[in-house]
Order: C-alpha cells, then sequence, then structure tokens
C-alpha cells in the first residue's frame, strides 16, 4: 500500500478530481494548505504588472493538497494522471510524494491492509 501526496495549484484540482474519479479513484480527503518551493513567488497585480519591491514578494502560496491511499501496482498509473492533467512546465505546478504504508484498518469493520481500501 502507498500513500500518495498530491501538492497542486487550487485552479487545478477540479480537473485533478475528475480524472482521478474517472480513472477509479475515487476515496481521497483534500484540503486548502499554504507552501512554496525552493523560490520566492513574485506578485503580480491582475493587470499583469508586477513589482519589484521586497514586499511584493509572497513567502506562501495557497495550494491544494489531496491524499490518496492506493495498492502498490496502482502508483504508476496515478502518477501518471496527474502529471498530464497538472504539468505546464511552469515554476509551481506542484509535487508529487509516494509513501509506503506499513499498516491500515478499517475502523467500523476491523478490514486490514489493502481490504480497507476497498
Amino acid at each position: 500500500m502507498k500513500k500518495v501526496m498530491i501538492i497542486i495549484r487550487p485552479e487545478r484540482y477540479r480537473q485533478t478530481k475528475d480524472a482521478l474519479e474517472a480513472e477509479g479513484f475515487s476515496a481521497f480527503s483534500a484540503m486548502n494548505v499554504l507552501g512554496r518551493g525552493k523560490k520566492l513567488v513574485e506578485f503580480s497585480a491582475g493587470d499583469g504588472s508586477s513589482d519589484s519591491k521586497p514586499d511584493s514578494y509572497h513567502r506562501l502560496m495557497t495550494k491544494k493538497l489531496m491524499i490518496v491511499y492506493i495498492n502498490d501496482e496502482d502508483e504508476s498509473r496515478l502518477s501518471e494522471i496527474v502529471i498530464k492533467v497538472n504539468q505546464t512546465e511552469q515554476e509551481g505546478d506542484g509535487k508529487l510524494f509516494v509513501i509506503p504504508v506499513k499498516r491500515s484498518i478499517r475502523i467500523r469493520t476491523g478490514e486490514e491492509n489493502e481490504d480497507a481500501l476497498v
């Protein structure tokens, strides 16, 4: 089992959700988060102008975090879907983290591991 943490632009959330659901990944958690990558992001006004003052750079940007638990064999397929929907080749496209899960238990039934995912 794997835990996949997907951090994407908020405006790509709906497309990502729809693409994952269309491929059978309908169970996930989602939340708004704040974060940033290696570089500061320059703030731009709606008219396309920007300001070069130090306070015109935001330390944290709004992102969407999705968490999906999957079987090991679904890792490549899920990753491909997320990348296809979110890749613009621009800074800030997001990150995808895949973490092994040692054990899971469905509290209601006591089912464990893969049985707890379906």
